[in-house]
């Protein structure tokens, strides 16, 4: 028997326990194999269920959230399909990051979608990535990575050297 995560809809919840992938955040999404939640720091994150080892519900984390986000109130704009392949073809030609965290991370813009394989142009390369190995996908802003941070700060100190 699967678990129901529509039971879970609007409530504050925690995706695996611990990692690069583990996250928290407000379930606003899902489909027969995936779920999205939503967390003001990461954004919209769409979850392929086949990956997911644990979920965590806190009511403490729900009173809070619901307090603090009325403010701030954010624009979602939500993809939805029947299923993760779907969601996938739907994100096509958009900015994408393929997991969370770790080595397996990867941002681009999506190219090509299929049953087996997405293929990403990221950083004038083609990299196919196997769809059964990702565990989550989120579209939009681009996050900087350690490397583009270093180049920027070291380019900032090197105009205000200029500048002295």
């Amino acid at each position: 028997m699967a678990f129901d995560y529509s039971s879970l809809m609007g409530k504050q919840v925690r995706l695996d326990r611990g990692g690069p992938e583990s996250r928290h955040g407000e379930i606003v999404a899902v489909g027969t194999d995936y779920v999205g939640i939503y967390n003001e720091k990461d954004g919209l994150i769409y979850y392929n269920t086949t990956h997911l080892k644990s979920i965590t519900v806190n009511s403490k984390d729900a009173v809070e959230y619901f307090v603090t986000s009325q403010t701030n109130a954010p624009t979602l704009h939500l993809l939805e399909a029947e299923n993760f392949l779907g969601l996938l073809n739907g994100m096509r030609n958009l900015w994408c990051q393929v997991n969370r965290g770790g080595h397996e991370s990867v941002q681009g813009v999506l190219s090509e979608v299929n049953d087996d394989y997405i293929t990403m142009v990221v950083n004038h390369e083609l990299v196919t990535i196997f769809t059964f190995h990702i565990k989550s996908m989120s579209y939009g802003v681009k996050k900087e990575n350690q490397e583009e941070k270093k180049d920027k700060n070291q380019e900032q100190k090197q105009e205000s050297n200029e500048k002295k």
